[in-house]
């Protein structure tokens, strides 16, 4: 369809009475001025045009032709009514826009860029131009020029000689086919809507199938829970992002998806990614709106999807650190514990394993150490023993030297055996009967051990190695001045 007449820019009060009213053309004033809005380009303006379109039809159609570029969609019409700005006609809260601004700062966008604006839609069509009035001087308003025909169904936005940009990848409905996993968003009405994992393009945050930002992002987002400032240029709450991207990934089981993402909340992070903030507490993500369950029980549904991806990402020897005080027992048992982000680790706690697991599941092995009676040790286990207990009457703690026995005890982990054992609550020492074998083997346990019950510290701790250290050195004192002589006589070093 050729468009062969159109209004000036800007239209004057004698060039409406002389020539358009004639035609049947009625006027109506929008409202602001030209230069309302100057930070409005034309993505901006292309972008609430679509908006209005996926809003009124769930879809749209463009492409060029010889006036310049289109937009259509085949919902029921626009009023010439909603073309007025005045108060606020807000949308429904499940509405990609909300405050029913955007349509008129479009076409003010576009006409002060040049691009004079048509739109023909059911039973009208509309010319939007500026109208010069006298105002102390002259200004120019926003305003349109309409008269009944247009269309039966549908409307048609007519950008006039625009060859620009289609903008097509900031729309999610038209790159859906890259969507790797969705999930329910609390947006239900009037359909379900869901919440999108975008392959490509990546590293943008779309907000209800629309570009938002860019993102540092291996992924795009598409994402609907969250409410929208009146500008479309952020969300009202930066958190309520990072929560609904925390609804998304809560509900993946793709293993290789997972171990991704398990890489990417690594704290301290390897890079600055938006997935750092994201957040996945149980109460903050809450209830799926379609089953009624809470977003984090998919992950304890998935709990073999994230273990396996834990192992891909950080290997079988790694738990989840829940609080630096454990590192040294776990490095002890032969593991490295690292941190994830915040708001990731509570949850993934109840999930992958951690440094709290590993040692409970310690101490239920040590639980199950056997003390040996001396009568059932061999005569070189026995004078060995006999050392052991006779250092450890040297050094008391709160004026109670430790009771030493021989065990067998269990490995304290699958990665490391155990020599020998401290109990605080007894104040006993448990020598392996493996370790009793060899005199140098029971000293150096007896030592380790004895060095726990002064300290009170844990293996690997500065003061458990201090008072090793001290230890070690006071039984030389002892052997020197003879007083271990008895004992020694019968010892296989």
């Amino acid at each position: 369809m050729a468009i062969t007449t159109s209004p000036p820019r800007v239209l004057t009060a004698e060039e409406y009475e002389r020539y358009w009213k004639p035609q049947g053309w009625q006027l109506i004033i929008i409202g602001p001025t030209s230069t309302w809005r100057q930070d409005w380009g034309k993505w901006e303006a292309i972008r609430d045009i679509v908006q209005n379109a996926l809003d009124e039809a769930e879809g749209y159609q463009y492409g060029y032709d010889e006036n310049g570029f289109w937009i259509a969609d085949n919902g029921k019409g626009i009023a010439v009514s909603n073309f007025l700005l005045g108060p606020p006609k807000l949308k429904p809260d499940w509405a990609r826009g909300k405050y029913g601004e955007g349509m008129k700062i479009a076409c003010l966008a576009l006409i002060r860029k040049g691009y004079p604006v048509y739109v023909k839609t059911v039973g009208r069509e509309l010319w939007i131009i500026f109208f010069q009035q006298k105002v102390d001087g002259m200004a120019e308003t926003l305003a349109a020029l309409w008269r009944p025909d247009g269309t039966t169904r549908g409307t048609v936005f007519h950008i006039i000689g625009y060859r620009g940009s289609d903008y097509k990848d900031r729309f999610v409905t038209n790159i859906r086919y890259n969507v790797i996993h969705s999930a329910p968003s609390l947006i239900t009405q009037p359909v379900q809507r869901f919440n999108e994992l975008i392959s490509k393009p990546s590293g943008r945050l779309y907000a209800r199938d629309i570009y938002m930002k860019d993102i540092e992002s291996e992924w795009s987002y598409n994402l609907w829970s969250f409410e929208l400032a009146p500008d479309r240029h952020a969300p009202k709450s930066e958190h309520e992002v990072y929560v609904d991207a925390g609804r998304l990934w809560a509900t993946v089981c793709d293993v290789d998806l997972l171990a991704e993402f398990l890489e990417c909340v690594r704290y301290p992070p390897t890079g600055k990614v938006f997935e750092q903030n994201i957040e996945m507490h149980k109460y903050e993500l809450g209830l799926d709106p379609l089953t009624g369950r809470f977003y984090t029980d998919y992950m304890k549904d998935n709990v073999e999807s994230w273990k396996q991806a834990w192992v891909t990402t950080f290997g079988d020897d790694v738990v989840l650190r829940t609080s630096d005080r454990w590192d040294s027992i776990v490095k002890h048992l032969g593991y490295t514990p690292i941190s994830l982000v915040y708001g990731v680790s509570a949850e993934l706690a109840y999930i992958v394993p951690t440094d709290v697991d590993l040692i409970k599941k310690s101490q239920d092995r040590l639980r199950e150490a056997k003390v040996i009676p001396d009568e059932e040790l061999t005569r070189k286990q026995l004078a060995h023993l006999k050392l052991a207990r006779r250092i450890a009457w040297f050094f008391e703690s709160k004026g109670k030297a430790a009771d030493v026995y021989a065990a067998i005890i269990p490995p304290a982990s699958d990665r490391v055996r155990t020599a020998g054992m401290y109990s605080k609550v007894t104040q006993e020492i448990y020598i392996s009967v493996d370790q009793l074998e060899s005199c140098r083997n029971t000293v150096d346990t007896v030592i380790h051990e004895i060095a726990h019950h002064i300290s009170g510290a844990e293996d690997l701790q500065k003061e458990h190695s201090e008072t090793m250290t001290k230890v070690a050195a006071r039984v030389v004192e002892l052997t020197a001045a003879g007083v271990l002589d008895e004992q020694l006589s019968s010892v296989v070093w």
